[in-house]
């Protein structure tokens, strides 16, 4: 079986890249976008992701004008194009590094169209803090079997 999602440790070196994991590698080759996270962590998507990404925030049914321009300010002018060089790294900008806390000790999660990087202690703390919403977001299944396939 081939996951698409999951998520490994990682590390960022001394000239801000993190190292990809070898098993998402496969899936974000050529160009991708960097941007800022709507959590306090850097995104890295594959151009059709992006696409969606910048056609949803920037949606005048949506938004107001105020919320349209601080979405884009935050998150949509801040976006570059990246690429994951030969030894599988991102060089993650130093005002991404800042905005997501950034050090050593890395936390880097695939979803289908991309990738989450945060800091190990930040993604701790998120987890923590939301930690009831996601225990009631569980209850809601009840009693049905979520592992029983069939």
């Amino acid at each position: 079986m081939n996951l698409k999602t999951g998520s490994a440790e990682s590390t960022l070196d001394d000239k801000g890249r993190v190292n990809i994991p070898v098993r998402f590698r496969e899936q974000f080759q050529g160009e991708l976008v960097i941007a800022w996270g709507i959590e306090q962590c850097v995104y890295v998507m594959k151009p059709a992701a992006w696409e969606h990404f910048e056609k949803n925030l920037t949606n005048p049914e949506m938004f107001t004008q105020d919320e349209r321009r601080i979405l884009e300010d935050k998150h949509l002018h801040q976006a570059q194009v990246v690429e994951i060089d030969k030894a599988g790294r991102i060089a993650i900008p130093q005002t991404f590094r800042k905005y997501a806390n950034l050090t050593r000790d890395c936390m880097v999660i695939s979803a289908e169209d991309r990738l989450s990087i945060w800091d190990i202690a930040t993604f701790d703390a998120y987890l923590a803090e939301n930690d009831a919403l996601a225990r009631a977001a569980i209850n809601k299944l009840g009693s049905k079997n979520i592992f029983k396939a069939g």
